[in-house]
């Protein structure tokens, strides 16, 4: 229900579990077992006393409803994590790389980070520009490094 928030929050920073194939109540019981808030738009999970009832659609919306309630600073922890699997990036020299990229990026750029869970690779590429320009936008308070 919320997996694009989901991947956005990771993008801030935020470390976010999103299990699609939980149910609701079964969700809420695993943030209660790791000591996380729960972000949902289940009505019929709304009236909890430590759930964060999302009122907005447009994720957008919710993320500002999101950081409203639980704030963090994004200019030092953006781009820090994996936006599919939550987990923490590490920088690796080219060489390890190397194959793994199309060509250009590998010949036009010279940091990369692994995710070494999922190993997806990530670059300093365009979308990383328009990533920081929709938080400044989301975020008009800070700015996004």
């Amino acid at each position: 229900m919320l997996q694009r928030l989901a991947r956005w929050l990771r993008l801030l920073g935020a470390d976010v579990t999103c299990d699609p194939e939980l149910g609701g109540a079964e969700a809420l019981h695993r943030a209660r077992l790791e000591g996380r808030p729960f972000l949902t738009r289940d009505k019929r999970l709304r009236t909890a006393p430590d759930v964060l009832y999302l009122q907005a659609q447009l994720f957008r919306d919710q993320l500002r409803e999101v950081l409203a309630h639980h704030p963090f600073d994004p200019q030092r922890f953006a781009f820090s994590r994996c936006s599919r699997c939550n987990t923490l990036l590490h920088e690796v020299p080219r060489d390890v790389v190397g194959r793994r990229v199309p060509p250009f990026v590998y010949a036009t750029h010279d940091r990369f980070a692994l995710c070494e869970h999922c190993h997806r690779i990530y670059w300093d590429a365009t979308h990383l520009s328009r990533a920081r320009a929709e938080f400044a936008a989301l975020i008009p308070a800070q700015s996004v490094s």
